[in-house]
Formats: structure tokens, C-alpha cells, sequence
């Protein structure tokens, strides 16, 4: 959220900065110019003589622009929250007289853990525990149930803190780089002239693309519409079955997008289980044509072709790894949160 801060900070330097910038250089004994450049223009790369800045970056790679971007408002939070959490616990313990360091300490007392909590947590780790009898590990079991009750107990004193002395965090957000993506007429859920266009790449062998798509089917279920999806092949080279299911997948797409998105999902659901064989039975179970299915099959030249452009078009943007997300242009890359989806699309909608 944009804040009057915020806003100062975006606005060009006033003529009183300028005067002051003047008055350092003469002060300094140096040209203007000599001084701006060293004070002004520091985050740059010179190469051959040539002073490369993040204007650069951004025009010619802006994923990585992006992801800069995104990495130090990150950083900047982290910074500050930290220092929040060290002030916070500073003010308390003034008004308490008590050092910061026992502020979520005060009024614990730890209870001794019952014999069912003991032996529940005992069943849930024996492997973990290596198989050891109950009574050796009875006392690492104790001492870590005291310590949840104690991470509780801090968790509640910090929220009744917060309440009463709310954090607010007054950070520029991260410009929204966009990148054009092309669909190139890969499979579409979701109507040509949505607001939210979602370009995904994936490997129907990546785990983390096999989880990605619990998260991709909730936001396809709340936004119905408005949301145009598109799947771009991505089989990575080191997962050896995943190109062979690529193939199958456009193969089945010949017989129209309902077949070709039931063999979708009954391959992502056998994501660990890709060998031709049974991928090959998989769409088959899918519901496609099976002679149909075959006599593409024999000729596997084209398809093969089609994912590697896909490939080629996904590294050209930026894509290194799977699954990676193209939100109206702006990347998002591995099996993020459902929120995190949301809080883009959200604002997207509003735009």
C-alpha cells in the first residue's frame, strides 16, 4: 500500500536537494558532474569502459530485475522486523522492569507433560528416534513438549504486544516488471478475452509441479472466467521420462482440449510413475482414442519439436526451472502459496 512516505521518497529531487548536492561538491573540492556520478550512480558495472546500471538489467533482463527487486524488498522487511522486535521488546521491558531479553518469558511456567502426550509424540517419531525404547527417549520428549508450550507462550505475549504497539511496515513495494509471453496456441482453459491471462511452465515429471496444481485448480475454481490459463511444455533434461509424457500429452490434444486436459491431470497424478509404458496406459485411461493415440504416436518428430520450442521460448524469458508463472507478464516462479497467486491476481483485477 502506498503511503504519504512513500510518496515523498518517489517524488524528483527539490530544488533545495539540488542546491545541497551543489554545496557538497564545491564543499569537496570536485566537479558536479564527477561528484554526481560518484555519489548518485553507484550501483552500475563497467565493462570495456562502458557503465552498465539496473536500467539495463531491467530492459534486457527483466526477470532478473524482477527477482532483485523482489529479493531486497524481502531483505529490507526482514531488516526492519528484526529491529521492530528488538524496540518492541525494549519498550516492554522498560514498562515492566525487566531486561528485553525475558519479555516473552514473563508469567511461563512450564507444565509437566501427561503420559498420553508423551506416548503420542513417541508413536509419531519412533522411526525418527531409531526405534529406540520409550523410557530412553522419555526425557527428549519431555523437554521438547516444554519447549512447544514455551514457543506458545511466546507466541501469544508477542501478539498481545503487536496489539497494543502495531508494527506497520512502509515499504516501497516492488515494481511489477511485465514480460511478453507468446501462448504460440498451446492448450487454453478459460476464455480468449479474460483480464488475467496464466502462463504456466511445467514438467509433468517436476513433484513440485505435481504439487502446484492443487494451488492452480483453486484459483481456476474462484475466478471461474476471469482467468485464461495456458500450459507450455517444460520437461527438464535430467527428468528422463518427462519428455516421453510431454509428447503423449500433445498427442492427445489432437483429439480436441477436453481429452487433452483429462490426460493432463491423470499424468500429474502419477507424476513419480512416468514410464512410457505407463504412459501409455495412463491415456489410455484418460479416456483418448487408442488407435487414434497410436498412429500419432509413430511419428513423434513434430511434437517433439513443438515442446523444445516451448523450451526455447520459456529460457528466452527467463524460465530456468519448473513450474514458473507468467501472471499477465509478471513471473512468478516455483509452487508458491495460494495466497501469494491471489494477491497478484487481486490486484490485477483492480488495475
Amino acid at each position: 500500500m502506498e503511503t504519504n512516505t512513500q510518496k515523498w521518497i518517489d517524488q524528483p529531487f527539490s530544488k533545495l536537494a539540488l542546491g545541497a548536492i551543489v554545496l557538497l561538491a564545491i564543499l569537496s573540492g570536485i566537479s558536479l558532474p564527477s561528484f554526481i556520478s560518484a555519489n548518485l550512480n553507484q550501483d552500475a558495472v563497467s565493462i570495456g569502459g562502458k557503465t552498465y546500471d539496473l536500467s539495463d538489467v531491467k530492459k534486457t533482463s527483466p526477470i532478473a530485475y524482477s527477482k532483485f527487486q523482489s529479493e531486497y524488498a524481502t531483505l529490507i522487511k526482514n531488516t526492519l522486523g528484526e529491529f521492530a522486535q528488538e524496540k518492541l521488546f525494549e519498550i516492554v521491558g522498560e514498562e515492566k522492569n525487566i531486561k528485553p531479553s525475558e519479555v516473552l518469558k514473563q508469567g511461563f511456567s512450564p507444565v509437566e507433560p501427561t503420559e498420553v502426550q508423551i506416548q503420542e509424540v513417541y508413536n509419531a517419531n519412533k522411526s525418527q528416534l531409531g526405534g529406540i525404547p520409550l523410557a530412553a527417549a522419555r526425557e527428549r520428549i519431555v523437554s521438547y513438549l516444554k519447549n512447544q508450550q514455551e514457543q506458545e507462550h511466546s507466541r501469544e505475549i508477542y501478539k498481545q504486544i503487536v496489539t497494543k504497539y502495531p508494527v506497520k511496515f512502509l515499504v516501497k513495494e516492488a515494481e511489477a516488471v511485465r514480460v511478453p509471453v507468446e501462448t504460440k496456441g498451446n492448450p487454453t482453459l478459460g476464455p480468449e478475452n479474460a483480464k488475467i491471462t496464466i502462463i504456466e511452465f511445467s514438467d509433468f515429471e517436476c513433484p513440485f509441479c505435481k504439487r502446484s496444481q492443487d494451488v492452480n485448480q483453486r484459483l481456476r475454481e474462484k475466478y471461474k472466467d476471469q482467468i485464461r490459463w495456458v500450459f507450455r511444455d517444460f520437461p527438464l533434461p535430467f527428468h528422463g521420462d518427462a519428455m516421453y509424457a510431454h509428447i503423449a500429452a500433445n498427442c492427445s490434444l489432437t483429439q480436441g482440449q477436453d481429452v487433452y486436459w483429462k490426460v493432463f491431470n491423470t499424468l500429474f497424478e502419477n507424476s513419480g510413475n512416468l514410464a512410457a509404458s505407463n504412459v501409455d496406459y495412463l491415456v489410455k485411461k484418460a479416456g483418448a482414442d487408442e488407435s487414434k493415440y497410436q498412429t500419432c504416436m509413430k511419428d513423434q518428430n513434430k511434437l517433439r519439436a513443438e515442446i523444445e520450442a516451448d523450451i526455447e521460448d520459456g529460457q528466452k524469458v527467463g524460465v530456468t526451472g519448473t513450474p514458473a508463472f507468467f501472471i499477465n507478464g509478471i513471473f512468478v516462479s516455483g509452487a508458491l502459496p495460494f495466497e501469494s497467486f491471489d494477491e497478484i491476481i487481486q490486484k490485477e483485477l483492480k488495475n
